[in-house]
């Protein structure tokens, strides 16, 4: 049950990433030289990857008095965000919120000095139950989940309990890392990119109330809510412990470590296997439940380590798992072994596991 919405703030609450930009594309001009756009876009909501400071530098070959470009450059900025107002469709799902008693949260990739005084501007800072900033998280931007954690932990509600509104591929990945169902609602700047970690998009907040988002994300989001690899991102979260985006060979200490621990749960599976099997044999009577309940644990245990070493691999394992589910599906119908596993029929293709990592690799996870 959805009990909280995770809002980002930058491009989603206000439209601070076209003045951004258009202020760094008048600095880069008054220079001589162009910001790519592409270049900009990609790097939305994060701060790790891209100093535009650097990069203009770098295109100069010299360096700047940094603090006099800075100065100059958030005028400029100062006077294109007064020109902005609060994004479509956010007010009403704020008072939508509040009419189900649903808790509401900002989680940014900016610092409070920036997002605080804005909500306020805005007129609805006191509509949040909790405002997350970067620098309450040791300055952990998107896509690391740090944020999005703090949101959690603020609010006082599991991951699967929240919905999370971002525009950015950077700020989906946060999410989904947190374990939490993620809504794309693309602004003008970001809506040619591509959403890898997408779970549900929106053309704006305004193409749908609340409570029929809500009841397309019950249907909608079942799958991936309830799924075993969602799991396993939220309890490396948990324990600090983050994930690759992207597919990612680990070192041999690593991959020795993951084989270790399925082999220690296949062992410990096994030896159920065997007990329960010999029992039967015996003639013994069982009780289903007290039979199976160590039965179906270690199974689980082997689950979970399995998806655990799929998904440290930055591999998704929802998406892997579907194309498997796909192949086997062609075999209904197929013939049969003695012991009733199905076979492979005629012109049966395997699984493509290796284009779903393709793309994973070319788009993220």
């Amino acid at each position: 049950m959805i009990r909280a919405l995770i809002f980002d703030f930058d491009g989603l609450i206000l439209d601070s990433e076209m003045p951004d930009f258009l202020s760094w594309q008048e600095t880069y001009r008054s220079f001589g030289v162009e910001l790519p756009l592409d270049l900009w876009v990609a790097n939305i909501g994060s701060v790790t990857f891209f100093n535009p400071y650097t990069h203009l530098e770098t295109l100069l070959g010299r360096e700047l008095d940094r603090e006099k470009v800075k100065a100059a450059r958030r005028r400029r900025d100062d006077e294109l965000m007064a020109q902005q107002g609060i994004m479509p469709g956010v007010a009403k799902y704020l008072a939508e919120a509040r009419e189900l008693g649903l808790k509401t949260a900002v989680a940014s990739s900016s610092r409070h000095a920036w997002v605080d005084p804005l909500l306020e501007r805005l007129g609805i800072a006191d509509q949040f139950d909790a405002v997350c900033c970067r620098d309450d998280v040791g300055e952990r931007a998107k896509p690391d989940p740090a944020v999005y954690q703090a949101a959690l932990a603020a609010l006082n509600v599991q991951a699967d309990e929240a919905l999370a509104f971002e525009d950015s591929p950077n700020g989906a990945a946060a999410a989904r890392a947190a374990g939490i169902f993620c809504v794309i609602v693309p602004n003008e700047m970001t809506s040619q990119l591509t959403f890898p970690q997408v779970d549900y998009r929106l053309a704006s907040l305004d193409a749908m109330p609340l409570k029929q988002l809500l009841g397309q994300v019950a249907v909608n989001g079942a799958p991936y809510l309830n799924s075993n690899a969602r799991r396993i991102r939220e309890f490396h979260a948990a324990v600090g412990s983050p994930l690759p985006h992207a597919p990612q060979l680990r070192e041999a200490d690593h991959l020795a470590m993951r084989h270790r621990l399925i082999q220690e749960e296949y062992e410990e599976a096994t030896a159920v296997f065997h007990t329960l099997i010999d029992a039967l044999q015996n003639g013994q009577q069982l009780d289903p439940v007290e039979a199976l309940t160590p039965l179906v644990h270690e199974l689980a245990d082997l689950l979970y380590v399995v998806y655990g070493a799929i998904e440290a691999c930055g591999v998704d394992a929802d998406a892997v798992f579907q194309e498997v589910h796909r192949a086997n599906l062609q075999k209904a119908g197929g013939p049969r072994r003695s012991d009733g596993k199905l076979l492979k029929p005629p012109g049966w293709q395997p699984a493509d596991v290796r284009s779903v990592l393709q793309r994973q690799q070319e788009n993220g996870r």
